[in-house]
């Protein structure tokens, strides 16, 4: 059974939104959890999709996870840690990147890890070859089995010297959770250092763990043979907060975003504000609205942090089919992040995707054939239509353009906006957005 969004376009949305614990900091929080030999409790949790996946996950192998039925806090407890079965894994994981964060701190746990072939959002290859290479380097055997990959490390995880060919977040993570309790001293370089990476640092080292970060992207962890539990409160979901800053952009509307930081939002705020965006930043919070004049275009390009954000870029370029002029968007991150805007163009929106490297410097992904710049002229007058949702941000890109057009739009995949965006039906109905929901069989 999946749900149809029936949404009726052009009402401004008002009001205010709560945003809570970012999504790429709690699952890795709360597989950390498992490194400790006492309970942890982590606070400021979202009700998402990916926290349910990584809830059952940890149950499977053993870890006792209760949650505070009225602050919603999730306390941790791995001390019955124990081997699952594959069959169980590949079932609890379901399109889920997640398990293959569990192997470093399975195999310090219990000597062992299995993950499913992985699935995850439509938007480019994410090969998991970075994680096992990692793996090897820590002196991890890695064994292709039937339904996925079997990990062990007969002799225990070995500190190393690792050296990342691109800033990848989740790699970085896989070397943090791996290295913490491996023998030995472990030296990251090329490491990314997103706001959610300094957070899991911050949550290892409650933990006991030695890490420090040097200014050139090099992290440097002292393995330790134990580590205890830790109590954290999640930094904010600065997407989250960025996608609802671009709805009021594009739906000419007025939204408090409780919870969103100046601090982890500095490149998305210059840029808001260059594409004529208001704001109001205060300490709970900060108030994004559309000032009523002409939107500006922009020339746009994405990168690690502290760069433009690629999770920014979808949401952002809806706003600039608004804008009066062309704009141009350079996505460095992931190759095929674009594959959204068919819906866009179908709806009325002028855009051009193109190989080229539309930037100021060739990156990556410029010789090798993939459509990952785009010329964006507006403003144009979007009318709804039937969407079906391709990924988490692509997807919720899709529902503040629906919102925006006029006429009637037939949204379906929407489940998938679930792993990412908490009870977001329920914010857009008190923002006054006009919808049902149905169920499709």
């Amino acid at each position: 059974m999946s749900s149809v969004l029936t949404i009726r376009g052009g009402v401004p949305l008002t009001g205010r939104v709560t945003v809570r614990g970012a999504k790429n900091l709690v699952p890795k929080a709360m597989v950390a959890a498992l490194l400790g030999n006492e309970p942890s409790v982590l606070r400021n949790v979202p009700e998402i999709k990916d926290v349910e996946v990584v809830t059952s996950l940890l149950q499977l192998h053993g870890v006792t996870v209760e949650k505070d039925p009225i602050t919603g806090d999730l306390t941790l407890d791995p001390t019955n840690a124990k081997t699952a079965s594959h069959t169980a894994i590949d079932a609890h994981a379901g399109d889920s990147r997640i398990p293959i964060l569990l192997c470093g701190p399975l195999i310090h746990a219990i000597g062992e890890a299995f993950i499913p072939d992985l699935g995850g959002c439509k938007i480019g290859d994410r090969p998991i070859d970075y994680h096992l290479n990692v793996l090897r380097q820590f002196g991890a055997v890695v064994e292709k089995r039937p339904g996925g990959i079997h990990i062990s490390a007969p002799g225990g995880l070995k500190g190393a010297k690792i050296s990342l060919p691109y800033p990848s977040v989740g790699a970085t993570e896989q070397v943090l959770l791996s290295a913490t309790r491996a023998e030995g001293i472990t030296e990251l370089s090329g490491a990314a250092t997103e706001p959610e990476i300094v957070d899991l640092i911050a949550v290892l080292q409650k933990m006991g763990a030695i890490i420090s970060v040097q200014t050139d992207r090099t992290i440097r962890i002292e393995g330790v043979p134990d580590l205890g539990g830790y109590n954290h409160r999640a930094l904010s979901d600065r997407n989250e907060s960025a996608s609802w800053a671009s709805a009021a952009l594009v739906t000419r509307g007025d939204i408090f975003v409780e919870g969103a930081t100046q601090r982890d939002m500095m490149t998305f705020l210059n840029t808001y504000r260059k594409v004529g965006g208001g704001m109001d930043i205060g300490d709970d919070g900060i108030r994004f609205y559309h000032k009523g004049g002409k939107l500006n275009p922009l020339v746009l390009e994405t990168d690690v942090h502290p760069g433009f954000m690629t999770d920014w870029q979808q949401p952002l370029i809806v706003a600039l089919t608004q804008a009066e002029g062309v704009s141009i968007v350079h996505e460095t991150v992931y190759e095929n992040r674009f594959g959204f805007t068919d819906a866009l163009i179908r709806m009325g929106a002028n855009i051009q995707v193109h190989r080229e490297c539309l930037g100021s410097v060739p990156c990556r992904f410029g010789q090798r054939n993939f459509l990952h710049s785009a010329v964006i002229s507006g403003p144009a007058q979007l009318t709804g239509t039937d969407i079906d949702v391709p990924d988490l941000r692509g997807g919720f890109s899709h529902l503040i353009a629906a919102l925006a057009a006029s006429g009637t739009s037939r949204v379906t995949g929407i489940d998938i906006i679930n792993r990412g965006y908490e009870r977001f039906t329920e914010k857009l109905a008190g923002l006054g957005a006009d919808f049902d929901i149905t169920s499709a069989e």
